[in-house]
């Protein structure tokens, strides 16, 4: 269908939903993370190596794959339900999967799991429905397999960012991307919100380059939480302040 038939019959339907309050509009695809990862793949960044904290089932590392065929996938994942679909991937992908939370030292962490389990992470003091989990610091899991950089890192960790990087010091230093979730609340004790976030990433020479999939809290419509992509302050994304063509 060409696009002058969509707009027309948008056009259309909105002649219809107006007197509702209601509009049709076309969803802008830019601030999805399949734009994010398309612009990144576009500059033909070099990424060897990615690493998903937080990894769930394995999805987001599936996501990356279309468009970093050839990088190798790292993933972190505590949780004991997801250990099936992620020992299929090892299987079919040839991905790494480290049964641990990632952290500034080896160890272990109290673990909140969510009852839908995507909502879950590193507890705070006293918080119901925890459980003892492994940590495991990048820095180590990386060496111990030989993982190449360059390497590009994806966070999903709740408020734990910071330690997770802390035990990624290594890592870092041949970094050439970083995607991190991160929020406008305090999820937890410690915690940075994200303009913090932006501030200490920056003195660590990283800056912020792209954003992704923001969403609004549902109860008032606050911003929630967004995810950003950090390139090195060396890139040439930041050789000029100017806005361009």
């Amino acid at each position: 269908m060409s696009e002058t038939i969509k707009a027309q019959i948008r056009a259309a339907a909105n002649r219809v939903l107006n007197p509702l309050g209601l509009h049709l509009s076309r969803r802008d695809r830019a601030f999805e993370m399949d734009g994010l990862l398309a612009r990144v793949a576009a500059r033909q960044l070099a990424v060897a190596t990615w690493i998903d904290v937080g990894a769930s089932d394995g999805s987001w590392s599936l996501k990356a794959q279309r468009y970093f065929p050839a990088a190798k996938f790292l993933l972190f994942e505590p949780l004991a339900e997801r250990e099936a679909a992620l020992s299929r991937l090892h299987t079919s992908r040839g991905f790494h999967h480290v049964a641990a939370a990632a952290g500034a030292k080896a160890g272990s962490v109290a673990f909140s799991v969510d009852p839908q389990l995507d909502g879950s992470g590193v507890a705070a003091s006293g918080e119901k429905n925890a459980r003892t989990v492994p940590v495991e610091t990048i820095d180590h899991a990386v060496g111990q397999l030989g993982l190449p950089g360059p390497y590009a890192l994806k966070l999903d960790t709740h408020g734990y960012e910071i330690p997770v990087l802390e035990g990624a010091a290594k890592t870092l230093s041949q970094a050439s991307l970083l995607v991190i979730e991160a929020y406008n609340f305090v999820l937890t004790p410690g915690s940075l919100r994200f303009h913090e976030l932006c501030a200490w990433l920056e003195a660590r020479g990283f800056r912020c380059c792209d954003v992704a999939d923001p969403m609004r809290r549902p109860s008032d419509g606050a911003f929630w939480q967004i995810d950003l992509a950090f390139a090195p302050s060396s890139s040439p994304l930041f050789q000029s302040d100017g806005f361009g063509k």
